[in-house]
């Protein structure tokens, strides 16, 4: 018997297939021993009851998000998959205490009841495709132990991935005739508005009966919505916009099918997304130099849904089954068109924000809505991000420079001159703007790294206003008026370059509005300038109203902008430079929630540039999956040591860094180190009894392969 949480009872279970086991020894039911199950301390045990129906059974799956159960619902009496949403770096659970999960920190605290509410949003999403038999479908959803849980119908069989790697390369007649019901569950799946954007050879189930059914909406996405789970791209079966979280649709399933179609038919994982360039340059091979057995209108039609670039890929599923069957969905007859166009991304679009759909696209074209970096190599990206960077640094120094003094004029520069120059500065308040406000989009704001530059013009009008005053004679002392032939004053300057006092140039002596306007010393009038010494200057918005319109900003994905607004109150005094860095961790936490990679990583930088610590953790784990960064374990590896030597508050990183050095993961394995940061793992006094066991044995382990 096992208590539970609340004093519940229940009869113990096999872990491995749910029947009651009672006896010790072997399951009578499926012969292994349950007492040689051992799950993890931040598992739920075996035996277990959620929500007063789900039994819980042994770990089908883990990923850095969420866990896996086999589970049994006691109601219907079948076997059930649990999935419980439980993010690895933000919370920890000991299961000899207690079943709820609890945050490192009270900072993980929204993030992760973020996250909670995408989870069970995963679950609403799955539940539209009910319809489609090729998919498996949801049952139930809930919450329960501070975490969320989704009930799924269990599926019995073989992944392609386990066929491919037990029999060798899939035969294409026999692959094809596999996955011609799933194109169509799939097309079905799209029309209804849904990106599964995780399909690969393990998430594709071949059940006993031979037919097969699709796995694994952790990453799913409505298309015409929020996305509903963080994704960790499958490399060689993710498309390249999946690296950089914009424009997709259709086409990136598209492009993942055609990548597990190449697998399975070749036996070998296609190069990353982003190593591959369209052209003879491309690393990927056609599966035909690699022994499958496609016809050339087959391989073609495999070639194109594997384009790098994803308008020169088939647009829809509809498509690729036309393509590689000869047929239509709907049986009809296909032939190639004679001409076959880019046909772009105007179905199925992403979230556009609340200007955009004010006014539209201004232009048709899209090149022009790309962020920088698209369609450019990998290690060009970051230097663009570094310029967006440059841009901000350079909208603080525009004040000073707009409001100091420009001292004389170098030897050897007519005096004219400067005003012209002074005319050029005034023109660069205008070319900064860029876009009005309103019809700008993200895209042209990251394009352009956007802000706001103050205007200068008020400084420009007080030095013109001045006429017959070159401003680069502002600040050099006066000789005093000199008495002209017509009874009018005149100032006089010391001589530049060796020339006489008396010497004036051509242009200023037959010029008439300079040699017959009295100077600014003799006219009052000029010196004082009514209307703009007496003219207010208009008050700075209130904290209060720059906080709505940042918020207001964020709630419609316009990030950029909404970092702006927050440097603005930053630069007004309402929020310390800390409190800036912590905004801009919110809304690249939110950027990445809506998959905008590129954007996410940007506002870590420069809130990392802030001193943010926070900041820094996540942009390591951006450089370990390659998330809108090339992936870099090396520079992921050097950040999380960075951040243990720092004594991080998030203990994780002295775990990260342990199983770094042990795995020899982004550097050499040093096993003497990997015991060390285990041991301070250890101390940290955030372990409980089993955990702190668990650790000992891998230490115990690491000395004696010393």
């Amino acid at each position: 018997m096992r208590t539970q949480k609340g004093g519940e009872h229940m009869e113990r279970i096999c872990p491995y297939c749910m029947q009651e086991w009672t006896e010790e020894g072997l399951c009578p039911g499926c012969g292994r021993n349950p007492a040689d199950y051992r799950p993890g301390s931040h598992h739920v045990p075996p035996g277990s009851r959620l929500n007063d129906r789900y039994v819980v059974g042994r770990v089908l799956g883990e990923g850095g998000f969420g866990i896996t159960y086999l589970g049994l619902d006691t109601n219907l009496e079948r076997l059930v998959a649990i999935k419980e949403y439980f993010p690895t770096c933000l919370v920890s659970r000991e299961n000899s205490l207690s079943l709820s999960v609890t945050c490192y920190t009270q900072n993980n605290q929204p993030a992760y009841e973020k996250g909670r509410a995408q989870f069970l949003k995963e679950a609403r999403t799955m539940a539209k495709l009910e319809e489609i038999p090729e998919i498996v479908q949801v049952l139930d959803h809930f919450q329960a132990n501070n975490t969320a849980y989704i009930v799924m119908e269990f599926l019995e069989g073989e992944t392609l991935k386990a066929r491919t790697a037990r029999q060798g390369a899939i035969p294409a007649g026999e692959l094809l005739e596999l996955l011609r019901p799933v194109m169509g569950g799939m097309e079905a799946m799209h029309q209804a508005g849904i990106l599964h954007r995780d399909i690969s050879p393990d998430n594709l189930m071949v059940l006993p009966s031979g037919r097969v059914k699709l796995m694994d909406f952790g990453c799913a996405k409505e298309i015409q919505g929020q996305p509903t789970q963080t994704v960790t791209l499958k490399h060689g079966f993710a498309p390249r916009e999946q690296y950089t979280g914009r424009d997709q649709g259709p086409w990136t399933d598209v492009y993942a099918l055609c990548a597990t179609i190449d697998y399975c038919l070749t036996g070998k994982v296609p190069p990353r997304a982003v190593e591959r360039r369209d052209g003879s340059q491309d690393p990927l091979l056609p599966p035909t130099q690699l022994g499958a057995d496609l016809t050339p209108q087959q391989e073609q039609a495999l070639c194109k849904g594997l384009a790098v670039q994803a308008a020169n890929r088939w647009q829809s599923v509809a498509q690729l089954y036309a393509a590689l069957y000869g047929v239509t969905l709907e049986g009809a007859p296909w032939t190639p068109p004679e001409e076959e166009k880019g046909e772009g991304h105007t179905e199925f679009v992403g979230r556009r924000t609340k200007s955009e759909e004010q006014t539209g696209p201004t232009e048709p074209q899209p090149n022009q809505k790309r962020r920088p970096g698209r369609g450019l190599p990998r290690g060009a990206k970051g230097a663009m991000a570094a310029a967006v960077c440059t841009v901000v640094v350079l909208a603080a120094a525009v004040p000073l420079l707009s409001g100091r003094d420009s001292g004389p004029v170098p030897a050897g520069e007519a005096g004219e001159e400067k005003p012209q120059t002074v005319q050029q500065v005034s023109e660069q308040p205008d070319a900064s703007k860029g876009e009005p406000e309103g019809d700008m989009s993200q895209e042209s704001a990251a394009a352009q790294g956007q802000v706001d530059l103050p205007q200068t013009q008020p400084d420009l009008q007080e030095t013109d206003g001045t006429a017959g005053e070159p401003e680069g004679t502002a600040g050099e002392p006066e000789t005093g008026p000199a008495q002209t032939s017509s009874g009018q004053t005149q100032s006089t300057k010391p001589a530049q370059s060796g020339s006489s006092a008396q010497t004036t140039k051509p242009a200023q002596s037959t010029q008439p509005t300079q040699s017959t306007q009295p100077t600014q010393s003799t006219q009052p009038a000029q010196s004082t300038q009514p209307a703009q010494s007496t003219q207010p200057e208009p008050a700075p918005p209130t904290e209060e109203e720059l906080k709505a319109q940042a918020e207001n900003y964020a709630a419609n994905g316009q990030y950029f902008k909404a970092a702006e607004v927050y440097r603005q109150m930053n630069s007004l005094g309402y929020i310390s430079q800390n409190k800036l860095a912590k905004r801009l961790c919110d809304l690249a936490f939110d950027a990445m929630l809506d998959d905008e990679y590129e954007i996410e990583v940007q506002l870590y930088q420069e809130a990392m540039a802030l001193g943010s610590l926070e900041a820094k953790l996540s942009l390591a784990s951006n450089y370990k999956y390659g998330l809108g960064v090339p992936q870099d374990e090396e520079r992921a590896f050097r950040m999380y040591l960075e951040l243990a030597q720092a004594n991080y508050e998030n203990p994780v990183v002295f775990k990260w860094v342990a199983e770094c050095y042990a795995d020899g993961v982004g550097t050499p394995r040093d096993l003497e180190q990997a015991i060390y940061w285990w041991n301070r793992y250890l101390n940290t006094g955030y372990l409980k009894e089993k955990e702190q066991e668990e650790v000992r044995g891998i230490i115990a382990a690491l000395e004696a392969e010393l």
